[in-house]
């Protein structure tokens, strides 16, 4: 079950770098295990691009399936302490227009951080906290997790540093406040209080989600209370049900539009900032048929269609930085400031 409190934005995005590409190990270079692997390697870069776990549920994803090399743009093989691995890359404009002609929204590769805080118990009933640590089986788990969905999950340390801020029985305990003033060090856009506990024969996991800000997280916008049969779904429910969100609040429903918008931005001072905003605006997935309108001196008005809400626009700006708007007291109207490439 899965309770949502609003739809909020926050200041910080992180760059999210290959969305369309996805590798698997494979036993051999057969064609029939290349299909096989392709097959699922299409189906996994489906569900990081649109950010829904259930997106493979759609009828005409289903029925493409089959035809997953058809989009398939390069791919290799690739040999590490003896293990073959097959890498492929799919073509972004075909990936995408499956999408919109199955109705499936877009999440674009600016994405929002999120620090999973969470804590188990182990057969001896004493409380750890899962932390960034390779020799972790839960942390491996997360990561992998993560990384299948795009999602930038990060874990915390857990050194001297976290432990004098925040202790185990706090973070069990899913207490915002001491957590959110560990949690400031990582500056992230959203913190993810977690717990997963024995309860009879099942596992009950426990979450939820807080927007924060440079001093603390107060502001819960998601939480869910769930209960699986072991500790690996429930890692694994972690990261879908979350992912999940952050997809809903940010994604792009490219199957509709919204009609035109015009961006008027007033610092564009130089033929590079020019073509920096408009790169910027091409790429955005909520926007299509971007156009410069007219331009007077510094002032460039852009004319573009908005698909889907116009209010997933507005979150997606927001949590990127780059196209700051703001009021202009001398035009009487809102404007846009290009901050530059990241």
């Amino acid at each position: 079950m899965v309770t949502l409190f609003g739809n909020h934005s926050m200041a910080q995005a992180k760059l999210v770098d290959s969305l369309y590409s996805a590798d698997k190990d494979v036993v051999n270079q057969s064609t029939t295990e290349r299909n096989k692997a392709i097959s699922s390697l299409f189906e996994s870069v489906l569900v990081k691009i649109s950010g829904r776990s259930d997106v493979l549920n759609e009828p005409l994803v289903m029925e493409q399936r089959k035809h997953a090399m058809s989009y398939i743009t390069t791919f290799n093989y690739q040999k590490l302490s003896g293990q073959t691995r097959l890498v492929a890359a799919f073509n972004e404009s075909s990936i995408d227009n499956l999408l919109k002609q199955a109705g499936v929204s877009i999440w674009g590769s600016q994405r929002p951080t999120a620090m999973i805080w969470l804590a188990y118990r182990d057969e001896n009933n004493v409380r750890h906290v899962v932390s960034d640590d390779g020799n972790d089986d839960y942390a491996s788990t997360l990561k992998g997790a993560a990384k299948a969905r795009g999602m930038p999950m990060l874990l915390p340390l857990w050194d001297l540093e976290d432990q004098f801020s925040v202790s185990a029985a706090e973070v069990w305990g899913m207490f915002p406040d001491s957590i959110g003033q560990a949690n400031v060090r990582y500056a992230t856009d959203f913190m993810v209080l977690s717990k997963i506990t024995h309860v009879g024969l099942t596992v009950q996991l426990n979450w939820a989600i807080y927007k924060g800000n440079s001093a603390d997280y107060n502001d819960i916008v998601a939480s869910g209370l769930d209960e699986l049969s072991s500790y690996d779904l429930a890692l694994a429910a972690l990261v879908d049900q979350t992912s999940d969100f952050f997809a809903r609040q940010y994604s792009v429903d490219t199957s509709a539009h919204s009609g035109e918008q015009m961006f008027v931005v007033t610092n564009i001072d130089s033929i590079a900032k020019y073509a920096e905003t408009l790169a910027y605006l091409n790429g955005l997935k909520g926007l299509e048929t971007v156009y410069l309108k007219h331009n007077k001196h510094h002032v460039f008005t852009f004319a573009a269609t908005v698909l889907g809400n116009p209010q997933s626009l507005i979150e997606v700006l927001k949590l990127e930085q780059r196209l700051i708007e703001t009021f202009d007291d001398e035009r009487g109207e809102s404007v846009y400031l290009w901050q530059g490439a990241n």
